[in-house]
């Protein structure tokens, strides 16, 4: 009997051992079954999350590869803007020396002139001179053109005088001419 309980203890005891071992086969199940869940639920809600961040990273990650080519292009525009100013500046350097020394040629002009002015000026004095003189030799001109002019009107007269005078002696000759025509007849020429 005391092998029986000792069989019966010892099977209770394996019996309770596989009791044990499947109660913990099964928490290890109920554990794995969970921790699988778990597992699923973080898969389910970091994908989740990797497509909120998809979201703003790629459309992100587009902005600043657009942005960079932008960026780019605008450094090369500003490069070749600054290489075309730097031309200009060339042309514009070279310019002003021809303008400075236009205006060397200029002033060289300009002294010319001044000087031809102040002989201009002793022209301008002399001919002021000649015509003061002039003017006076006008008025003496005026004076005689004057006096002509009284004696044209003079001899006008004289002349309208002298045309009544000869009227006056045509009638005198036609009152004479008769008794001649007839003394006429006795003279031998």
């Amino acid at each position: 009997m005391v092998e029986k309980r000792e069989t019966e203890a010892h099977v209770k005891a394996d019996s309770s051992e596989e009791v044990i071992e499947e109660a913990a086969k099964e928490a290890e199940h109920l554990l794995f079954t969970d921790m699988a869940q778990y597992m699923s639920q973080f898969a389910r809600s970091f994908e989740a999350s990797a497509r909120r961040w998809e979201l703003v990273v790629y459309p992100s990650m587009l902005a600043f590869i657009i942005l960079a080519a932008y960026g780019f292009f605008l450094i090369y525009k500003l490069t070749d803007d600054i290489g075309k100013m730097v031309g200009q500046m060339n042309d514009i350097s070279t310019s002003m020396v021809n303008i400075n020394q236009n205006f060397s040629s200029t002033t060289n002009n300009m002294n010319t002139v001044a000087k031809n002015l102040v002989r201009m000026t002793g022209y301008m004095k002399q001919m002021s001179q000649d015509i003061k003189e002039q003017n006076q030799a006008m008025g003496a001109i005026v004076l005689t053109l004057r006096e002509m002019d009284e004696s044209v009107d003079s001899m006008s007269h004289t002349i309208y005088d002298m045309g009544y005078d000869t009227r006056q002696m045509g009638r005198s000759i036609d009152n004479v001419s008769g008794p001649m025509r007839f003394m006429n007849s006795f003279s031998p020429w």
